[in-house]
């Protein structure tokens, strides 16, 4: 018995538009993680700057000034892409495959394929498990890193995201 071979053109109109997804939002604890996150890391930056004015007496203090205004405009520039950049953040499942966007001024929107996936796991760390965050991060075929990481989601979400991407992965293995 032979097949026939098929190798129809795909034509660019015809495919899904990304646009068109609607992407569930991540919760607003994330938001509170990122900038707790961010909050201890300029907390550290300016105890750096301060150690390093009090610690070397040949600092001038206008030196020491300068150091702090770069601190304020780095802690404003961060926190305000923080807040800006968070509506853009979301993730969407659809019957074969998984998306999730992030970015303010760069967009960026990762696909992943279900049949393409080899393993999934839930992550959380200290603080969001306080706040009942987690990680879905999801790796496929050929990668040594994970590809795909959705943060601010529940842990709930992130088991039931998992039960769904499992199943999926052993239908059409």
């Amino acid at each position: 018995m032979t097949t026939e071979f098929e190798n129809d053109q795909v034509w660019l109109a015809d495919l899904p538009k990304s646009e068109t997804l609607e992407f569930t939002e991540l919760l607003p604890k994330y938001k509170l993680l990122i900038n707790i996150q961010w909050a201890i890391f300029f907390a550290l930056g300016l105890g750096l700057i301060g150690f390093a004015y009090f610690k070397f007496d040949d600092i001038d203090w206008i030196w020491f000034g300068v150091g702090l205004l770069i601190w304020l405009v780095l802690l404003l520039a961060k926190f305000s892409f923080i807040q800006l950049g968070f509506p853009m953040k979301g993730y969407a499942i659809r019957q074969r495959d998984l998306h999730y966007r992030t970015g303010y001024l760069t967009h960026k929107l990762i696909t992943v394929p279900f049949n393409r996936i080899q393993h999934v796991e839930i992550r959380q760390g200290f603080i969001s498990k306080m706040l009942d965050l987690a990680v879905l991060k999801i790796y496929t075929a050929g990668n040594s890193a994970h590809d795909l990481s959705i943060k601010g989601i529940s842990l709930e979400t992130a088991e039931e995201i998992k039960k769904l991407v499992t199943s999926k992965v052993t239908q059409d293995a």
